[in-house]
């Protein structure tokens, strides 16, 4: 899709929905993103990002959302002595959708359909991901992939003052050519599409406050490239408790486990021998001083089935995060949020030094970014 269709897109969507709409928020922002380790050889980064959505509510049961956003992106790594930095800029793949509530068999219900519009460069991933911090503790900011839809219905039922929702969804993910115009270009990739099942118990208690119980799970299916079944994730279970206090100390506890990966083996797909996705334990908790909201995240990822010299061992390790935020309110409608983050992170045996040996590989990643916020 060319800018000038994206544009337009754009302009039709937004001069539609603002002559039909009840209400609506637009979100205008700029981030800094940076990162470097202690490795002995350089792989760091830096990232510019101003993401932007809209949000409208035609009726109280109908709302649409659109977003995307432009990135510029600086990224160096080394491999056999050699130092290569590359820039990258374009926009992301942007996101419409809607949102309908309503009831289905008198019980309260929800459906949610995203478009995925392939409006990204579809090679940004793969040229940052060796400068990148692991995708164990931070997954790539960029996204640029073919034409997906996702659908998720949802409801939730009385349960004494309690309720009990249930969602389940599926994601469909288009082709896309990642290596495209490289001096190897291993042609069309297909992600795995993935079916979502959820449950939750949300708890009230008085002052706004309330508990949330959740267990989650995903299906994924075979990835494929140029037609052909080359790898298919294991399915995940994940297990979470959230305390929640929008005036005070709020937290979430949570657990993620994954099942093996079917791999390639004489041209089938079976069952990995190890497992090469640790568990992850994290904890996020929160506190709020009015205006000002201090945030801190703490997540272990455990070591994955395969023993350290092996080729796909993976050690695993910490990531300790602060993140304090202000909104800063300007009138009855429009609000600045203002935002820092820090995280400090410790990827176990990721590394071999001088001698050979595996060694701990430090890494900082911290964040800078303001958004404006305006009710339409």
């Amino acid at each position: 899709m060319n800018h000038r269709f994206k544009t337009y897109l754009k302009a039709v969507l937004f001069f539609t929905f603002s002559s039909v709409v009840m209400a609506g928020q637009l979100d205008l922002g700029a981030q800094y993103v940076g990162w470097n380790s202690n490795y002995v050889q350089p792989f760091n980064g830096w990232e510019l990002w101003a993401p932007l959505s809209l949000s409208f509510k035609l009726d109280p049961g109908i709302g649409i959302y659109a977003q995307t956003e432009y990135g510029l992106g600086n990224y160096t790594d080394s491999f056999g002595g050699n130092t290569e930095t590359i820039q990258l800029n374009n926009f992301s793949d942007s996101v419409i959708g809607t949102e309908i509530s309503f009831k289905s068999f008198s019980v309260p219900s929800i459906l949610n359909i995203g478009i995925n519009l392939p409006t990204g460069d579809q090679t940004w991933e793969t040229k940052q991901i060796a400068s990148s911090i692991p995708t164990d503790f931070i997954n790539s900011r960029y996204r640029g992939r073919g034409l997906g839809v996702s659908a998720m219905y949802g409801f939730s039922v009385p349960a004494g003052s309690a309720n009990i929702g249930m969602a389940v969804g599926y994601s469909y993910g288009g082709t896309f050519d990642p290596t495209s115009g490289s001096a190897v270009d291993t042609g069309q990739l297909k992600l795995g599409d993935a079916l979502f099942v959820a449950f939750n118990h949300v708890q009230p208690f008085s002052g706004n406050q309330s508990q949330i119980i959740r267990m989650s799970s995903f299906y994924f299916l075979s990835t494929q490239q140029s037609g052909s079944n080359i790898y298919q994730a294991g399915p995940n279970i994940n297990a979470s408790y959230s305390w929640i206090n929008p005036a005070a100390f709020s937290f979430d506890l949570g657990a993620q486990y994954y099942f093996p990966a079917q791999i390639p083996t004489n041209g089938q797909l079976v069952t990995e021998p190890q497992d090469s996705l640790g568990p992850r334990l994290y904890l996020s908790p929160s506190y709020v001083f009015g205006d000002l909201t201090v945030a801190g995240v703490a997540k272990y990822v455990l070591p994955n089935g395969y023993g350290i010299s092996d080729t796909f061992y993976d050690g695993g390790g910490f990531l300790f995060g602060i993140e304090p935020s202000y909104r800063l309110k300007l009138d009855d409608a429009s609000a600045l949020k203002f935002a820092a983050g820090y995280d400090s992170i410790i990827a176990l045996n990721a590394a071999l030094d001088a001698n050979g040996v595996k060694t701990n590989v430090l890494y900082n990643y911290w964040t800078f970014g303001t958004s404006y916020e305006v009710k339409l």
